[in-house]
């Protein structure tokens, strides 16, 4: 499950001291951290119908759909809220588009629940145009827009953290939410788990193959390997052209919760861009 990070102003300190190169976009991670801490995950009772929790499990079903998830989108964009308002009082290239979004939302309520929704439904269009009418960029308001839904995740994480089975769950994507995975990284046993993009929900999967199309084609599977920079690498697939960044912890010491390593790998993302993957 999404989890609540213990002293994450501490991590996200250490880790840019470790990765300087990445300060800026940790220091952003760190002001949207400093009102998280402020934020309690609400509790959740859920009602299930059995059978039809049983035969999702059956048939390879998450126990949710992603566009359906039962979550409180008004809790979340009172958190957005938040965010823009402290960001507008920095010195930032994108502070007139997020006054702009503060005040739609403001005069708008339905404003933040048409941005979550187009996240939940991965419909890129409408995000792209609601991010164009406040004059942001959509992937910079869509970090906005995840990073407020992360209580409410963990919420729902935690009120179904039983129903759920992360270690016999053999498919590419998550047993909660439906979502792909953004990463994976190997245990110290050699296990490889996917970590869920949007709840955070981590999973094991079987350690060769691709999780998005489920190739098992080793001449069609591949990776990549920074140098100097052992225990990361960017597995690809050349049958889907898709890529996932993966951590070794057999190498890689005290490494940091996915959320903040996906911040500083990015690197890994170009690498992979670059060799045409996706």
């Amino acid at each position: 499950m999404m989890k609540k990070m213990k002293d994450p102003l501490a991590i996200v300190d250490r880790l840019a001291e470790r990765k300087p190169l990445y300060r800026e976009a940790l220091g952003l991670y760190r002001q949207l951290a400093e009102r998280m801490i402020e934020v309690s995950s609400p509790s959740r009772r859920l009602s299930f119908d059995e059978n039809m929790e049983k035969m999702k499990r059956h048939e390879g079903f998450p126990l949710f759909e992603r566009q359906a998830l039962p979550i409180d989108l008004a809790s979340a964009s009172e958190l957005l809220s938040g965010f823009m308002s402290d960001l507008i009082h920095e010195e930032r290239p994108d502070t007139e588009g997020l006054m702009n979004a503060l005040k739609i939302s403001g005069k708008d309520p339905d404003w933040s629940t048409r941005l979550f929704e187009a996240i939940l439904k991965e419909d890129h269009a409408a995000l792209a145009a609601i991010a164009e009418d406040v004059g942001l960029d959509p992937d910079g308001l869509r970090y906005l827009a995840l990073i407020a839904l992360g209580p409410e995740m963990e919420a729902l994480g935690n009120a179904v953290s039983d129903r759920i089975d992360t270690e016999n769950w053999d498919y590419g994507y998550c047993p909660l939410c439906g979502s792909k995975p953004s990463m994976a990284y190997f245990t110290d046993s050699g296990k490889r788990y996917l970590h869920c993009e949007l709840c955070g929900t981590e999973w094991a999967h079987q350690r060769i193959g691709c999780p998005f199309c489920g190739n098992q084609d080793h001449e069609k599977l591949g990776y990549l390997e920074p140098e100097q920079e052992e225990g990361h690498r960017v597995y690809f697939c050349r049958k889907c052209l898709k890529y996932i960044k993966t951590l070794d912890k057999r190498v890689i010491e005290d490494m940091a919760p996915m959320e903040l390593e996906n911040i500083v790998t990015l690197h890994l993302d170009m690498l992979a861009v670059e060799a045409g993957f996706k």
